[in-house]
């Protein structure tokens, strides 16, 4: 629903730099759509789980204050596909890898946490994306069945993730993130679609 992977490997950046990091050692655009636990864990193997709490209360900071600026983007047409959904009688989740306590300020700053019925984010399941469980867990909670469902990602690990739970899913590549999907990664993928925004979305469902 946001463009946020810019801000996110910005904040990843920023964190290493302030940390006196090499911030061009890592591969962190490949990070897109991990879990808070997934990166935690590679950089506590090689820095020590006190010294990531700093990189992570740094990169923290960094995202809160692009949010309080409004540099983070809602996805164009995202306000106008909840509200349809919404009209027609749908339930709606937000399935996300990121934290709650970061998600929820994001999604209320933008006007659309309210319309989601059932939220399961990244501190909240045991089982991270790509694997099916957070999807799986989602359609648990709203009562529906995978055929009954579609998912909206912008991430291949997300679209894998919600792949494995048998969802269709639609994709809507992040425009913050320069970020062009392969041939071999599409072809994973059980693809309702792929567009430039969430407009035509609308009608589809």
């Amino acid at each position: 629903m946001l463009d946020t992977e810019h801000t996110y490997r910005d904040g990843w950046r920023y964190a290493f730099e302030k940390m006196g990091i090499d911030k061009n050692a890592y591969d962190i655009d490949a990070w897109s759509g991990l879990s808070w636990l997934q990166t935690r864990t590679m950089l506590e193997a090689e820095f020590g789980a006190a010294m990531v709490t700093e990189i992570r209360e740094a990169r923290e900071t960094y995202v809160l204050q692009q949010m309080t600026e409004g540099k983070i983007s809602v996805k164009a047409g995202a306000p106008e596909v909840l509200k349809v959904a919404k009209k027609k009688g749908l339930k709606l989740a937000v399935v996300s890898s990121t934290v709650s306590s970061r998600a929820l300020p994001l999604l209320e700053n933008a006007g659309l946490l309210a319309y989601f019925d059932v939220k399961i984010f990244g501190d909240e399941v045991m089982k991270h994306k790509p694997l099916p469980d957070p999807y799986l867990t989602a359609l648990s909670k709203l009562g529906v069945h995978e055929f009954q469902a579609i998912a909206v990602e912008d991430s291949f690990t997300g679209a894998l993730s919600a792949t494995q739970a048998s969802l269709k899913v639609f994709l809507v590549p992040d425009c913050s993130f320069d970020k062009v999907f392969s041939d071999a990664e599409l072809a994973q993928l059980n693809l309702l679609g792929i567009g430039k925004d969430m407009h035509e979305l609308a009608d589809m469902i």
